[in-house]
This record gives structure tokens, sequence and C-alpha cells, in this order.
């Protein structure tokens, strides 16, 4: 808390000094969606990421992605390309490899600077457009749309600056959007006050997506999750609560969740603890997410695999929005 204000300056004297042109974007040859947030986690960026690959590539695009890979013990960057659920965590981060393992012809180039990432892409791929992950405050590099993600199950006290709330930035600084798109609201309604606060803070549409769930299956063979009636959770993620009411809507029972702050790094005892849970509570099911997954599956899962279920979900608007923002 005493370092707030420090930090509040800092980000304040950046944006004017980009708003006021005295620092400059640095331009990619080819164009740039940036897809982010100005909270900490939780809004669904990756989801929202590998949807608009998806749609890009299904129109014809060749897409790659540039992630900083947060989590990561290396400084190095990277390039990642069709990776496995073996693929080092602590290389790429769990972001990318999730990514990756939806997306596995897309190039995914991994680094703080963005704008170095893009240039080793183009330097190896032939590239149409490149979508960067978490970018909205990355204004090193240019790009041509710049989309923001606002989690509608946050409430408005979480709207202020850290750490009394859960911005990086102030809401003003949403002027800068092209588009501006409320998520999970299935899983919630947004309030009218959040669409307000939203509206008089910036001139871009407003547009409403979906957090929908795909299965619940087995991570090893893919196997439908039949008796979830009593189950175990486990996540590291930013928005928790979502993942909570995605199982809950599917008329199941969470007897415990275990939860950890968002990228944590799993330990062998969390799988330990996990199986005790499920004995206690003598439940039928444990159940993460796939994000989760990857790292679990860098750990020794042979007594729970058989247990283990990935609740496999995915960002969605509908196609007039998304012919809009293309």
């Amino acid at each position: 808390m005493p370092l707030a204000p420090i930090y509040w300056i800092i980000i304040s004297i950046k944006n004017y000094l980009y708003d006021t042109g005295f620092f400059h974007s640095k331009k990619i040859p080819i164009p740039v969606i940036s897809i982010g947030n100005i909270s900490l986690g939780g809004t669904g960026k990756t989801p929202a990421v590998i949807f608009f690959a998806k749609k890009l590539i299904e129109s014809g695009k060749k897409v790659g992605i540039l992630s900083r890979g947060y989590g990561r013990k290396i400084k190095e960057n990277k390039i990642l390309i069709n990776a496995n659920q073996s693929s080092l965590v602590h290389e790429y981060g769990d972001e990318p490899i999730l990514m990756s393992l939806e997306l596995p012809t897309v190039p995914i180039a991994i680094g703080a600077d963005r704008y170095i990432s893009g240039k080793l892409l183009l330097e190896k791929y032939d590239l149409d457009i490149l979508i960067m992950d978490d970018g909205f405050q990355h204004r090193k590099i240019h790009r041509d749309v710049d989309i923001v993600l606002i989690n509608s199950l946050n409430k408005m006290d979480d709207y202020k600056l850290v750490p009394f709330g859960l911005l990086r930035e102030s809401v003003s600084s949403l002027i800068r959007a092209n588009f501006i798109i409320v998520t999970k609201s299935n899983l919630q309604r947004p309030s009218t006050e959040l669409i307000k606060m939203i509206q008089q803070n910036t001139n871009s549409d407003v547009i409403e997506s979906t957090y929908e769930l795909d299965e619940i299956s087995n991570g090893i063979d893919r196997k439908k999750l039949n008796n979830g009636k009593n189950i175990i959770a486990i996540s590291a993620i930013g928005d928790p609560k979502s993942f909570e009411k995605t199982i809950i809507n599917e008329g199941m029972n969470i007897s415990f969740h275990f939860r950890f702050p968002d990228h944590y790094n799993y330990k062998q005892s969390d799988i330990n603890n996990c199986l005790e849970a499920l004995k206690n509570k003598k439940g039928s099911a444990i159940i993460t997410t796939m994000k989760d997954y990857v790292k679990i599956k860098q750990l020794n899962t042979s007594k729970i695999d058989s247990l283990l279920f990935v609740a496999r979900s995915k960002f969605f608007i509908d196609k007039n929005n998304y012919d809009k923002i293309l």
C-alpha cells in the first residue's frame, strides 16, 4: 500500500507521454490486434485470443500470437508451436501452452518485449496478422485494434486502482480502446452501473460475450464425466468464481475448492491433498481448468489420472459483433 501512489504516478506519466506523442509506439509491418484489460486477471483474455485466432484462421488469415508468458522461469525470447501436454511450463508459461494446444498451427512468440517478439515471428513465418495477448498496457508496440475485456462478475468496488481495487490503470484509459467486451455475461448479467461507467469513459462499442462450457472430460482419454454430483475443484486462475459457477450450472456440488493464486506452480503435495480430500468428502471426481491441467500434468498424477477431469470452456460473441470487429 505505501508503494501504491508511486505506481499510480508512474502509470499516469507513462500514459501521458504516449498520449502526447513524447513516446512513440513502434510499428510492425502487419496489423496487430491487442486483447487486454485494465484489471488484474480473470477477464478471459486467453479464451478470447483463442476465439479470435480461430475465426481469423477460418477467414484465411495466417495468424501469430505475442505473449509475455507470465510466470515462466526464463527470460529469453522463445517461439512455441504445436505444443503438447509435456511442454515445459517454466520455459513457456501456462497460457502460451494452453493457446498452442488449442491452436497447434499458430506460432506463439513469448517474451516481455512484444515488439522484439513480433520481429522474431516475422523473420521465421509468413504471417498476415498478430494477436497480442494482454497488450493494453504494453504501449511500446503499435496496435491497429485495441480490444479491452471487462469481467461482468466484478463488483463496482473492484474498479479502484490497486491495492484498493483491481485496476492496473484508471477507467479513463478505456478511451484508448476500439472495442469494449463485457465477458461472462451468461454467468452474471453486467450491472447497469458497470455499463454506465464504461459508457462514460469511452466512445467505443460495448459488446457482451459469454463463457460457455464445451465439456467436462478426462484429461487422458477425453471420456466425459458422468457422475459429478460431489466433486473436488482445484484451480489457480484469476477468476475462480467463474469456474465454480460453470461447474454448479452443470448441476454438480463442489465439496471443496483448492484455490491458489493465478499462475501458481503446483507441487506434488497439492495433488496428494486433492486425493485426500476426495476420500474424506466421498467425492466422485477432481475437476480443474485446462490452464491448470497443463501444469498439474508436469507432476506425478498416476494416482488421480482416472479421477482428474478438465472443464473445457470457451469465449463466444455472436457473428454480428464479430463481423463488426473484423
